[in-house]
């Protein structure tokens, strides 16, 4: 037994060891990188260290780790929103929801994740929006808000057996596995029994009524479209009746002849 335990303990601080070597390997890098870019990648790797040492031999080395990982990602997200690189603010959306989630501070580590997840969704990356969807269900689970984190982990397997995507669906099912220690489901909601015949039957079902819809649409459509054309012919027929025409006739005018006997009467000299 005593072995066993000196065992572990030279694996760990042999684990340990590497990683502070990556970490001044990667803090070396960062001084000779000028690029921006390059540099926001250094920041995330710097980041991903420091969340990588689970073991630290007091809560005061414990917490500043999680700092150290907090202030490094947003240094990698300044240059990511500078430069509008959607996916490496994924990244570092993720990893800040990681960090906050290892201090218990769940608030803020679900909050980082929903924009990670949203991002994901913008952008139509589904083994990101798988992840971040995975992630956000361990959160749910850690504030025991099970019903919510089974949703979310429906939604994530049902992308990945859309999609093909074996090793989201893999961890997908990890994160199930730990959700039914805490509740029960039955069969046709369990992932390892009947859910993946559930999720079939409801894409069949929600296809069906796609197709309905449409066809209801196409038919209103159509209808909206007769009844334009019923009302452009009543226009057009309205435009061809003739108008009656006005006959102008020419006035009458009586001359009247002098007679052969002039009177004075008749003949007036008007003077000017």
């Amino acid at each position: 037994m005593k072995k066993i335990f000196l065992l572990l303990t030279y694996i760990s601080a042999f684990t340990v060891g590497v990683k502070a070597d990556t970490l001044d390997s990667l803090k070396q890098q960062l001084q000779l990188t000028t690029d921006d870019k390059a540099k926001a990648i250094i920041y995330n790797s710097m980041a991903d260290c420091y969340l990588s040492f689970k073991t630290a031999p007091n809560s005061y080395t414990k917490r500043i780790n999680y700092e150290n990982a907090v202030n490094y990602t947003m240094l990698a997200m300044k240059t990511y929103y500078k430069y509008s690189d959607t996916t490496g603010m994924i990244y570092s959306y993720s990893n800040l929801s990681r960090a906050y989630r290892s201090q218990r501070k769940f608030a803020q580590a679900k909050w980082f994740i929903l924009q990670a997840n949203t991002l994901s969704r913008h952008q139509k990356a589904v083994p990101s929006i798988i992840n971040t969807l995975v992630d956000l269900a361990a959160i749910k689970i850690d504030i025991k808000d099970y019903n919510l984190a089974k949703k979310d982990l429906k939604e994530a397997h049902r992308l990945a057996m859309k999609n093909k995507l074996a090793e989201q669906d893999s961890s997908v099912k990890i994160a199930y596995s730990r959700l039914y220690t805490f509740i029960q489901v039955p069969p046709a909601e369990n992932v390892f029994q009947g859910l993946d015949e559930t999720i079939k039957n409801e894409e069949l079902a929600y296809a069906a009524k796609q197709k309905k819809l449409a066809a209801l649409a196409s038919l209103k459509q159509l209808k909206k479209t007769q009844t334009g054309k019923k009302k452009l012919l009543a226009a057009t027929a309205a435009s061809k009746i003739p108008v009656q025409q006005i006959k102008l006739t020419a006035p009458t005018i009586n001359w009247e002849t002098p007679s052969s006997k002039t009177n004075t009467d008749s003949l007036k000299t008007v003077s000017l």
